[in-house]
């Protein structure tokens, strides 16, 4: 899996945890990317907020966020590639947004170690600084 190739000891952690765990540890992560991405539409809050209360999340939600994470995926690769520099603020920030809805994806599939391990790799990828997501999984998985 490719959580593997950024940390081993965090797949190893995920892989000891129960279901209940990986899915809180996996949240936690989404909700991090997600804010840091400043991802503020009502769709993804809302699938956040389900999630968080254990609730199911409706189809067309799910249908809102994969079309969110397919423009997203769209607009950064337009931005990436009529800019000059892999530095360009408007194209990460792009790619952080892109990156926050994948990890989404992942978190509203059936709870597995490839979902958790996916939403948690796509969410550390959001973000600059990935000991703030680690820590956020750590701590939900003891």
């Amino acid at each position: 899996m490719r959580l593997e190739t950024l940390s081993e000891d965090l797949m190893i952690r995920l892989r000891q945890a129960c279901p209940s765990q990986r899915r809180i540890a996996a949240l936690a992560a989404c909700a991090y990317a997600v804010e840091y991405a400043q991802v503020h539409d009502s769709a993804v809050l809302s699938v956040l907020g389900e999630l968080n209360s254990a609730r199911g999340v409706a189809a067309s939600a799910i249908e809102k966020v994969k079309t969110l994470s397919e423009q997203a995926d769209k607009q950064y690769f337009d931005l990436h590639d009529a800019s000059d520099s892999s530095e360009d603020i408007g194209c990460l920030a792009a790619f952080s947004r892109a990156r926050a809805l994948s990890a989404m994806l992942f978190v509203v599939e059936e709870e597995s170690l490839r979902s958790s391990s996916e939403a948690i790799y796509e969410a550390v990828s959001a973000v600059d600084d990935a000991s703030a997501i680690t820590l956020r999984v750590v701590s939900a998985l003891v």
